[in-house]
């Protein structure tokens, strides 16, 4: 999960939201695109209606088609559930009307009544949905029930996690009673209650894999002050002040919190997920349009990072040899292996000597992952030195779950130091690298993680006097022959000094 170090406190409605929007659209890439372009990169980007429900049907139609959104979850009190085909008839022409798409619905509870589910499964083939979101009662006979209709019906149910104290909290509540069973059991990914739930929800994604049916978009963010918590415990809304208490953190802007959009977006594609995504927003009921154009504008910003061409950067390394890299002490640290620099074994370090150094203000961006318990990091400014860590220039860390360093991915090492775990394991991820002037930017997956500004005059660190910003080359690390850390895709754009 993310800690912004950049990150400023979000009071209810304390921000000036029109204002915020005209900057985030203006910096936003969507809005340069050509009219015929897709801002969500082929995603089917959609809202729950539970958003809007702060409006009645018909307004929250209209303000789906301003907002440009073709597809709906609907909520019960905007869609009741009824098979009579004039109510059928009428809710199919509202939502053509708008031009939108009803592709899921709920939150639905199911038990073992069979005319009950039936009704709602009718309903469900009468509105051409893509999926149910469920909260279906956890025993034998309710799941008998619901695999016997999603098999006869070929919608499937996706089991909508509720956060903490839920019936499903966590990704294995859902797992649990899904497994062995019908592939049309699975589940809706709500990624902000997984992060309530302290589960990261890129690693929920790849472990549901094919049954993710439907992902509700939403944000969290964790409130480390107790100046910020003590005002926001004043103006949340009871229930929200009480999630803060026990859990220490909000809802919040999607992008302003600890969801890795990115990485989400990523993990989605990787299993081939076709069904529409479906912001949730659920603050500020009577008046979340502009909050909520500012949740679009991030999911954007977050497809526009990862389709990026990355216009101007050179390759660094051609994917199949060693060429132009020098490998200092313990060579057999380093291997290739399906077009990924993989580094496992004693402590070495994979300089960069080809063309292009030294290089100063720069730009770099690594595709990285790292196995469990798994230590390494990339360096810039650095040189070529025979054996030991690098002395001269400065390392940005590469650590998700390695138990003997608390410093996590995406931090300065020993400088600027992140402490919350940013990725999961086994996850691909891109570590971008900026370095203005004495500026030095880290993000991970597009996400700011460190921020850092060298003191004037500085002299290094007091232990490490070359450890400064000047100009150099890049390593990559392998740090020890228990840890296993994959690069590929290096590439690299000078900046004018």
């Amino acid at each position: 999960m993310y800690t912004l170090k950049s990150s400023h406190p979000i009071l209810p409605k304390l921000s000036i939201p029109g204002l915020a929007i005209v900057a985030c659209l203006l910096s936003s890439p969507a809005t340069s695109l050509s009219a015929d372009a897709d801002p969500y990169g082929g995603f089917k980007m959609g809202i729950q209606s539970y958003s809007l429900r702060g409006f009645d049907v018909d307004e929250a139609l209209k303000h789906s088609e301003k907002l440009g959104l073709k597809y709906w979850e609907a909520y019960p009190k905007h869609i009741p559930i009824s098979t009579v085909p004039a109510h059928i008839k009428e809710q199919k022409a509202k939502l053509a009307n708008s031009g939108v798409t009803l592709a899921a619905y709920g939150v639905v509870g199911f038990d073992a009544n069979e005319t009950k589910a039936r009704e709602v499964f009718d309903f469900a083939k009468a509105m051409g949905l893509k999926s149910i979101s469920a909260n279906p009662k956890k025993d034998t006979a309710t799941f008998d029930l619901l695999e016997k209709l999603v098999e006869e019906y070929q919608i499937p149910i996706a089991i909508h996690n509720h956060g903490p104290g839920a019936l499903y909290d966590k990704v294995d509540d859902i797992l649990e009673m899904v497994d062995g069973r019908s592939p049309l059991l699975g589940a809706c990914v709500d990624t902000g209650h997984y992060l309530r739930s302290n589960e990261d929800p890129v690693e929920v994604i790849q472990k549901l894999g094919k049954r993710v049916f439907g992902v509700h978009f939403k944000d969290v963010r964790t409130i480390r002050s107790e100046e910020e918590k003590a005002k926001l415990m004043a103006v949340l809304p009871k229930n929200r002040a009480n999630h803060l208490e026990k859990e220490g953190k909000i809802f919040t802007i999607l992008g302003e919190g600890e969801l890795n959009i990115v990485g989400v977006l990523r993990a989605l594609r990787e299993i081939g997920y076709t069904n529409p995504i479906s912001l949730e927003y659920e603050e500020n009921p009577q008046n979340p349009l502009s909050d909520i154009e500012l949740c679009l504008a991030a999911v954007r910003e977050g497809v526009a990072y990862l389709d990026s061409n990355d216009e101007g950067f050179t390759q660094i390394w051609d994917g199949k040899t060693f060429d132009g890299w020098k490998i200092n002490e313990s060579p057999d640290t380093w291997k290739i292996v399906d077009g990924a620099i993989v580094c496992q074994g004693p402590r070495s370090h994979l300089f960069y000597v080809g063309d292009g150094t030294p290089f100063k203000n720069f730009e770099l961006k690594v595709d990285v992952m790292a196995e469990p318990n798994s230590n390494g990091g990339i360096y810039f400014h650095t040189e070529f030195q025979e054996s030991g860590w690098p002395e001269k220039g400065f390392e940005t860390q590469v650590n998700n779950t390695y138990k003997k360093d608390p410093r996590k991915t995406g931090g300065l090492y020993a400088v600027d130091d992140v402490t919350e775990q940013l990725i999961p394991d086994n996850t691909w991820w891109t570590q971008h690298i900026i370095v203005k002037g004495k500026r030095v930017i880290i993000k991970i997956d597009g996400k700011v993680a460190t921020d850092y500004t060298e003191p004037e005059n500085s002299t290094g660190q007091p232990d490490q006097p070359k450890r400064r910003i000047d100009k150099g080359t890049f390593a990559l690390q392998g740090h020890d022959p228990h840890s296993t850390v994959h690069f590929k895709n290096l590439r690299v754009k000078k900046l004018a000094d």
